[in-house]
């Protein structure tokens, strides 16, 4: 589905939890479908840390997601403050403890490009440089966080490009994912390559970044009972980082 043309972000208070945890089946039906195709690789590695081969962990995912809509399990979130990426991972573990592949039964029906992009999930996995230190549970939140990430500036990419304002997204992304500053960057010849002035430039990443704080506080509200939790989540999602030498998001 094309959550973009749907919009994403219907209110403040409609959040993907809130549609997960409706009685109404076509409306969590949806909501658990935009779930897939947005946060199934994570899941996908929380289950392959656990040992599962590449069918396996996606017979496991799919068994996974029937059965949280089949059991209504999104009511009980409350459980896990309200957040839907520890009730996920609390859950899938759970889920794992009894599952085997002789139940891989029932499955979840998705879209075309859900089912393209679940198919990918071993072609990422495999290029991934984990060690012993990470746990299923560390990768869970990493991934989840970078998902975030990800799914946000694909946003910007998007609008940038309608705009045609395309090379000026693609000089400004890296600058933010290396931490949204301009010190240290060539400052004169990137902004002379786009036709710009520095003082220009600077302005122009300041809105980048400004448009980028918004939209990922407002992702992750889409992941909480509470949106005025943001805040402690976005610090949970940045603790993900810190324990990586991997990329490094700029606050938000």
């Amino acid at each position: 589905m094309n959550t973009h043309a749907q919009g994403h972000f219907p209110s403040t208070d409609w959040t993907l939890i809130s549609r997960l945890r409706s009685r109404h089946e076509t409306v969590a039906m949806t909501a658990l479908e935009e779930l897939c195709a947005a946060y199934h690789y994570p899941l996908y590695c929380f289950i392959r840390r656990r040992g599962l081969t590449h069918h396996d962990a996606q017979d496991a995912l799919q068994d996974f997601l029937a059965k949280l809509l089949r059991n209504e399990s999104l009511q009980g979130t409350h459980q896990e403050q309200g957040r839907l990426r520890g009730f996920l991972s609390t859950a899938l573990s759970r889920f794992l403890l009894n599952w085997h592949r002789s139940h891989a039964n029932e499955r979840l029906n998705v879209s075309i490009e859900a089912e393209q992009e679940l198919a990918r999930n071993e072609e990422r996995f495999q290029k991934e440089k984990l060690t012993d230190r990470d746990t299923p549970e560390r990768v869970f939140e990493r991934k989840w966080a970078q998902e975030m990430l990800r799914r946000v500036l694909a946003e910007m990419e998007d609008d940038y490009r309608r705009k045609e304002k395309l090379p000026l997204y693609q000089a400004l992304r890296p600058v933010v994912l290396a931490g949204g500053s301009l010190v240290g960057e060539a400052t004169q010849e990137l902004a002379a390559s786009l036709g710009m002035t520095p003082a220009a430039l600077r302005v122009a990443l300041s809105r980048f970044l400004g448009d980028y704080r918004d939209r990922l506080r407002r992702e992750v509200q889409q992941t909480l009972a509470n949106p005025d939790d943001v805040d402690e989540e976005l610090a949970c999602l940045a603790r993900a980082f810190e324990r990586t030498d991997r990329m490094t998001p700029p606050s938000a």
